[in-house]
């Protein structure tokens, strides 16, 4: 929109911050409060895992065909149409009058997600049509994404802890509602549309199949943890594990074929890219498990209220959004080893935090240096493995990238917090189980790097 004046770009660029916003916020601001709904649900350890599993999964999985269905039916009619939904399924959480129900609008909510934001990424790069311009949108974008995460864990303790009758904790959905209607209808009257695709063929079939098989195997896979694995559960595992592998092989076979297919193979035979997704998978599956089993440990075995939990992990997100700024200056000059730093960082986090808060002695405040510093490693690791794995991508290639890069994560998070999350649960030495398990992550992903830095280093 290079006739669109600095303030109409900047009213734009703050409408489509909020879906990143929105999006960012529903998941860190729930981890605080799984304690409070657990509690007033009477929910199981299954149960509460899949409050978080089933909105990543949901968000996980249509990002792919979201960005297709944006180019076929115009960006701002998606992205409208996808904020309402989300505003819709944040209030029937808020309502939800058990936990089951709870999580299958979860499920929509992270689905609706999914859906505002690749659009939102596709209409900045159409208002921003100059590069330094363009840089300094999604610079903003992405800080309030940082925001958005330190801000969710703040309200995720402070707004369950409220002295109302109905169960606080609902207002962590609740709060949603009043911001996605004053955006939606903003959005419509002020963005622009971007010139559609209408011959994009959209997935829907191969999209359904990969949902389903996914939710299949995270239910099975939690609720056969936590209660015990009857043959049905059992039975339902083995048929979706089963399903995935021959789906991934059905759409390998279509894309060899040059046919239509819902996932792109093309970026995986750059060497770059398949070694961060190696690396992504392994570094996911703690991602998200750490704020699980640490917001269940401060309220329920350290005795902080949900207030003081949200303040606790606010301090691990300013340690990541220091060190996020600090990353790509850094890694353009040390590339794997500075990754492999970052991940040093959140290694010895994890030791000191088992090995200080198992005393039971320590301040609130040597608390919040752990998490600082825990936050530190973070903010080295992931942005900085973004831009890694992307810059292994010649420029055709990199929405395809992106789209599977953030797929994977979303997909490993879901499955990080149900194998931790158990590990954590299931156990009088949970603490211990739970830590191990994500330092040996860690150095697995430490290690893939070492080995691409060592080949690298021989070529």
């Amino acid at each position: 929109m290079p006739n669109a004046t600095i303030n109409q770009k900047r009213i734009m660029l703050f409408l489509i911050s909020m879906s990143i916003f929105l999006s960012v916020l529903d998941l860190f601001i729930v981890n605080v409060a799984i304690p409070k709904i657990r509690a007033d649900m009477q929910a199981s350890v299954a149960d509460i895992q899949l409050v978080i599993i089933y909105y990543v999964i949901g968000y996980g999985a249509f990002l792919i065909t979201s960005a297709k269905m944006g180019m076929k039916y115009g960006h701002k009619k998606v992205f409208v149409f996808s904020m309402f939904s989300f505003g819709l399924f944040s209030l029937l959480c808020g309502l939800a009058s058990d936990v089951h129900t709870l999580n299958i609008y979860r499920l929509f909510q992270g689905t609706s997600g999914a859906f505002m934001i690749p659009q939102g990424v596709t209409l900045l790069s159409y208002i921003y049509t100059e590069e330094r311009e363009r840089r300094q949108a999604y610079a903003i974008y992405g800080a309030i994404a940082g925001v958005s995460s330190v801000l969710g864990q703040i309200l995720g303790g402070v707004l369950p802890d409220l002295d109302f009758a109905f169960g606080a904790w609902r207002l962590i959905f609740l709060i949603n509602v009043p911001i996605v209607l004053v955006v939606g209808i903003v959005s419509w009257k002020v963005l622009v549309e971007v010139e559609r695709k209408s011959g994009m063929k959209i997935q829907f079939f191969s999209q359904l199949i990969l949902i389903l098989l996914l939710v299949v195997l995270m239910y099975s896979l939690v609720t056969g943890a936590d209660h015990g694995w009857t043959p049905t559960l059992f039975f339902s595992l083995l048929c979706a594990m089963i399903g995935i592998v021959l789906f991934l092989i059905f759409q390998f076979r279509k894309y060899k074929q040059a046919k239509e297919t819902l996932l792109d193979f093309k970026p995986f035979t750059h060497k770059i890219f398949a070694v961060a997704l190696v690396a992504l998978v392994f570094y996911s599956l703690v991602q998200d498990s750490y704020f699980f089993v640490y917001a269940n440990h401060f309220q329920m075995k350290l005795h902080y209220s949900a207030t003081q939990t949200g303040i606790l992990f606010a301090f691990q997100g300013v340690g990541y959004v220091i060190a996020s700024f600090l990353s790509l200056k850094f890694l353009s000059r040390f590339q794997e080893r500075f990754m492999i730093f970052g991940l040093l960082l959140m290694v010895i986090g994890l030791i000191l935090h088992y090995v200080l808060l198992h005393q039971g002695h320590i301040k609130f405040e040597g608390v919040a240096i752990l998490l600082f510093e825990y936050g530190l490693g973070c903010g080295i690791v992931l942005p900085a493995m973004f831009t890694y794995a992307l810059s292994g991508l010649p420029t055709t290639l990199t929405s395809a990238g992106s789209s599977l890069y953030l797929t994977l994560q979303q997909l490993s998070i879901a499955l990080g917090v149900s194998l931790v999350g158990q590990a954590y649960f299931n156990s009088e030495q949970g603490h211990l189980n739970a830590t191990i398990i994500m330092v040996f992550l860690l150095l697995i992903t430490g290690i893939v790097f070492f080995v691409a830095y060592k080949k690298r280093e021989r070529r």
